[in-house]
């Protein structure tokens, strides 16, 4: 690679835009004026701020104990030590319980408060039924004679004859006391003789009902503690110990760790988007412009036309997200010493001022994540034939991102080996931890983050390239759009296998089809034919048809687009050894992706009862419906006609690795997915190298096979063959690999790939012509 004329294409990028006012204003311009914009707006909207008074109608005032009066002399409520704001802010309306007690009258006045509620005449209404002090007064000495404290001179036999004298006694007074009341009183419907009446769907009566509840809580808490304390019981029983809470953070790492989770994602977020539009402009822009070809016929070479470009871009997409966090950062500033000056100090300590070292820590950041949304904002926007076209790219783009960004935001996940291999999302915990001074933590994890950013940088980087190496992707011209015309080229122009577009396409409406069933599935599965009909109909109906169905109307062999070609021989025992040989490892891996991303309980569950009404049924029927099944419906589709319609144009790392993600994304449960999107590299690479799928559905139904016969004879208990014993252990219910198996195993796994990669003229002439 040339860097000389790397540095030319960059300083000529950089003069263009730096020309362009429409860049200029978006990059640099705009953030220095929209967060201080916002933050007036924000100050203006909260000088209208202002809690709004509720009303309360409370019908049956009179009930309510006259010891312990919630209401004053004027009907409003008594203001209760701390709750003075909230009384402030309650206006009470007192009506009188109706003269008629009875339930039909009761069932009336509900329903009127109802209707009273619904159309807005009070927010909230309060009945108080008549019983409402009786059943207080009962309770009260029901807890006082049942739970009084014994006298210590009192032997426990005595005490416990009293106890029970007493609550006969109690019993008894209860009995003579309803006995007593006249026929027409109703005896209470709710527990304590109180019913809230509210419209939870209006705002206002959402908050007259918390507020009343919170009246209502301390009333009740001094009730109980004037009720103790007449008993001549310590209140403080209620409440036996008090924490203290003593907090020794300092308070610029809880800002840090508060701006550690808001600032990455603003910073990200305008990286990718300071990124599309520059790139918009070199790649869609230039083709408007008639200058791509210019600058494409010049000596320079297309990967350092990339690289001119890359460094362009990326050198905006952090300018943009430099001006935006530092604008963003000295307008909270601002907000918050205005906050503080108005007598908001817990707010103005919570959202003081960043520390610096985090703000250099976000810059570390910065540079590998500008870098890699660079890249691939320049590999989007190469397909693009215009720059309306082009614009329209950038919501895939950032729906793709988004979830990666904003997942360390969540504050149940932490930076751990898991989290760690997740794209971007890593980065960010990363830098999360180095900002609230984890250190250790961050070090340890270093590797792993270093390692998966820098091949997302390089992959992005490699479709980049590969875009403007293709000659179909940079001279498209743009041309209107017609069904009947598209539909005459799919017909007209049919090849052999299918294109990556209908491959993509395939993959896309296999996963859209796996999504729904799940949810159709999850609710009629609860025994094992339930649980055949589904496999049988995923497998052949969403899996296989959409794939057969493709192949047979786009294209002109449905042979060869399912590529079921006849393998050699040696490819085959080669296949048959790989099968067995990797399965430990399989197996090894499984485990592994379970330790690092744990199965949560109710999946745990779920797995578990799936799993005992599987292995409750005959061994030859598990096989057939769950490996010879799959093995072949899944192989045709992933390895066959997604896998062949990639592998167009050499496009053996694009076939490879896309097709064992869409083999990945068929699995429902992550650690599955996971396991199968590792193993689906490896099947893609057979499918590769032998040019058909006969030898990846051997691998696969074999590698099926060997999981399920383990797990149905360690779920049956049957005894473990003693020329076995080499090879598997019995450790509790579970049949596993030995450790010197596996790594024997990998041995043979990889003597087996060598043969693999030896074709014949035959299977070479047709893994070339499916390239081509």
């Amino acid at each position: 690679m040339n860097w000389k004329h790397v540095h030319l294409i960059f300083l000529r990028e950089m003069n263009d835009q730096l020309r362009d006012r429409r860049t200029l204003f978006t990059i640099a311009i705009l953030p220095m004026l929209l967060y201080p914009l916002l933050g007036m707006l924000m100050m203006q909207i909260a000088q209208f701020h202002r809690e709004y008074t509720v009303s309360i109608r409370v019908v049956g005032a009179e009930n309510w104990p006259a010891r312990s009066p919630l209401l004053d002399a004027h009907q409003q409520l008594i203001p209760l030590p701390g709750l003075e704001k909230i009384t402030r802010l309650v206006e009470i309306e007192a009506v009188p319980w109706p003269s008629d007690d009875s339930p039909e009258a009761r069932a009336k006045l509900e329903q009127a408060s109802r209707a009273a509620v619904m159309a807005d005449v009070v927010d909230a209404v309060l009945l108080i039924e008549p019983e409402f002090d009786s059943l207080l007064q009962l309770r009260a000495a029901h807890a006082t004679q049942s739970d009084a404290p014994p006298d210590s001179t009192q032997e426990v036999g005595q005490d416990t004859e009293q106890r029970a004298g007493g609550n006969a006694r109690l019993a008894a007074e209860i009995s003579a006391e309803k006995a007593t009341e006249p026929a027409q009183v109703p005896v209470s419907e709710t527990e304590d003789g109180l019913e809230l009446i509210a419209n939870l769907a209006r705002d206002n009566s959402k908050i007259a009902q918390a507020r009343l509840s919170t009246v209502l809580d301390q009333w009740r808490a001094n009730w109980v503690v004037s009720q103790l304390s007449a008993a001549g019981v310590n209140p403080r029983l209620v409440e036996p110990i008090m924490l203290t809470e003593t907090d020794t953070s300092v308070s610029s790492v809880r800002r840090a760790m508060l701006w550690s989770k808001i600032l990455p994602f603003v910073m990200l977020v305008w990286a990718l988007t300071g990124a599309f539009y520059p790139a918009i402009d070199l790649c869609a822009g230039e083709k408007e412009r008639g200058t791509l070809e210019t600058l494409l016929s010049s000596p320079a070479r297309r990967r350092e036309i990339v690289w001119g470009k890359l460094l362009t871009i990326s050198v905006f997409s952090i300018g943009s997200a430099l001006l935006n966090l530092m604008s963003m950062h000295l307008t909270a500033g601002i907000i918050v010493k205005q906050l503080a000056s108005q007598g908001s100090t817990e707010i103005a300590s919570v959202l003081g001022p960043m520390p610096i070292h985090a703000f250099g820590w976000l810059v570390l950041l910065l540079i590998p994540m500008a870098a890699f949304f660079s890249a691939l904002a320049l590999a989007v926007a190469a397909l693009a034939r215009s720059t309306k076209e082009g614009q329209y790219y950038l919501m895939p783009l950032l729906m793709v991102t988004l979830p990666l960004v904003a997942l360390p935001m969540l504050p149940s996940l932490q930076l751990n080996l898991g989290t760690s291999l997740v794209p971007v999302s890593g980065a960010v915990f990363l830098v999360r931890s180095l900002i609230e001074g984890r250190y250790t933590e961050a070090v340890v994890h270093l590797p792993v983050v270093v390692l998966v950013t820098a091949a997302c940088c390089w992959l992005a980087l490699r479709w980049a390239i590969r875009q403007f190496e293709s000659e179909a992707v940079m001279f498209r011209e743009a041309d209107r759009w017609s069904v009947k015309l598209w539909m005459r080229h799919l017909w007209r122009d049919r090849g052999d296998t299918a294109s990556p577009t209908e491959a993509v396409l395939c993959g896309l409406t296999i996963i859209i089809g796996m999504f729904f069933a799940q949810f159709v599935a999850g609710s009629t599965i609860h025994d094992f034919t339930s649980i055949a009909t589904s496999t049988v109909i995923v497998q052949i109906a969403i899996i296989l048809t959409p794939c057969v169905l493709m192949a047979l109307f786009l294209t002109r062999s449905p042979r060869r687009a399912l590529r079921i070609h006849r393998p050699q021989f040696s490819h085959v025992v080669a296949a048959v050894m790989i099968g067995v040989a990797m399965h430990p490892s399989y197996m090894a891996l499984g485990s592994g992706i379970s330790q690092v991303y744990e199965i949560g309980e109710e999946t745990s569950s779920v797995l578990q009862m799936f799993q005992s009404l599987v292995l409750s049924q005959p061994l030859w029927i598990i096989l057939l419906l769950m490996a010879a099944l799959p093995a072949i419906c899944e192989e045709l589709a992933f390895r066959g006609f997604i896998f062949g319609g990639l592998l167009h144009k050499n496009g053996a790392l694009r076939a490879i690795v896309v097709s064992a993600l869409f083999f990945g994304f068929t699995h429902p449960v992550l650690q599955q997915s996971i396991a199968a999107s590792l193993m689906g590299l490896m099947l893609g690479l057979i499918a590769w190298r032998t040019g058909g799928v006969l030898c990846t559905i051997l691998v696969h139904a074999i590698n099926n096979t060997l999981s399920l016969t383990m797990a149905w004879c360690a779920a049956n208990h049957v005894s473990l063959p003693a020329r076995l014993n080499w090879a598997v252990s019995t450790q509790g219910d579970a049949w596993t690999y030995r450790p010197e198996w596996i790594a024997i195993s990998v041995f043979i796994t990889l003597a087996m790939l060598v043969v693999l990669f030896r074709r014949n003229a035959d299977t070479r002439q047709v893994v070339q012509a499916e390239m081509a």
